[in-house]
């Protein structure tokens, strides 16, 4: 081999050395992009906690209506109380809106949630109110169901 043969060699082995390397890289970095987005989605996803005191998720009647399926959820500074509103009766129901009242251990009012059910109900019908508030919730213990009367 001459010298002009080794010096080609050795260009073309620069340049190979210089593709794997960009190759690595590359790899190495959508590897830990991918690792970052799992690790943002785990994070995001234990931020949420079901609150399960059982003097709010419990089934509750109010009036001819059932309420059951009480979740009380956090996520990050938010609490979202939802809850299935059944007319289990023979007839349609006209309650509009209900006052959801949390209570700490002591049965003080913690906050009042406005419990959206809309138009009439039909006999045999279920819907699902839910409400949302950014206040800490953490010490609530109960809750008592009532009917939302004018500008309350």
């Amino acid at each position: 081999m001459n010298k002009k043969d080794i010096l080609k060699n050795k260009k073309v082995i620069f340049v190979l050395l210089a593709i794997v390397a960009v190759l690595v890289v590359t790899v190495v970095s959508v590897v830990m992009i991918n690792n970052n987005k799992g690790t943002e989605k785990k994070v995001k996803k234990e931020s949420k906690e079901a609150i399960t005191e059982q003097g709010i998720i419990k089934d509750e009647t109010f009036g001819n209506l059932n309420f059951s399926n009480t979740t009380l959820i956090k996520d990050g500074d938010q609490y979202t109380l939802s809850m299935d509103v059944t007319n289990p009766t023979q007839s349609e129901i006209d309650i509009e809106q209900v006052n959801v009242n949390l209570k700490d251990k002591d049965g003080n009012s913690v906050i009042v949630l406005l419990g959206y059910i809309g138009d009439p109900m039909k006999a045999g019908e279920t819907r699902t109110v839910t409400s949302s508030v950014a206040t800490d919730l953490s010490k609530v213990k109960s809750k008592t169901i009532e009917e939302k009367k004018g500008n309350e």
